[in-house]
């Protein structure tokens, strides 16, 4: 879900919940280590990521706004599985780093795969689908 919303969303730092953290993900991790200096894990191998507290939201966005980076940060809704936009920042700087892993040679975290079926997907496809649902009823009513 993640790598999706970083494809829409190419030039801003993508931060969504998870559980009770705000996670980023790849490029957007490297960028927030170097910047915020927040440790780098091992999403899968390959892949690293950031993530802090729920509560801190605000602190952090505050500090990527003093840095004037442009981010976006998404909420899954646990009960009504449903993805939401909390914020929407659009700073003077924009995320340019290709690389999405610090060095992956030395993790070996992150190799376990997830057979379960994906509710975090599923709410990605509600939301873009009533996105683009909009976009027609509102070209129909032009």
């Amino acid at each position: 879900m993640m790598e999706f919303l970083q494809e829409k969303n190419e030039s801003k730092i993508v931060l969504c919940n998870v559980g009770k953290f705000y996670t980023a993900i790849g490029r957007d991790a490297i960028l927030l280590n170097k910047i915020l200096g927040l440790k780098l894990n091992c999403l899968k191998s390959e892949i690293c990521k950031v993530g802090f507290p729920i509560n801190s939201l605000e602190k952090y966005t505050d500090l990527i706004c003093q840095q004037r980076y442009s981010f976006i940060v998404f909420y899954f809704n646990q009960e009504s599985n449903k993805l939401e936009i909390l914020m929407d920042y659009n700073g003077k700087n924009n995320n340019k780093i290709f690389q999405y892993n610090n060095n992956c040679y030395t993790c070996l975290k992150g190799k376990k795969e997830y057979k379960k079926p994906d509710k975090y997907m599923e709410a990605l496809k509600e939301l873009y689908k009533c996105k683009s649902q909009y976009k027609i009823d509102k070209k129909i009513q032009s």
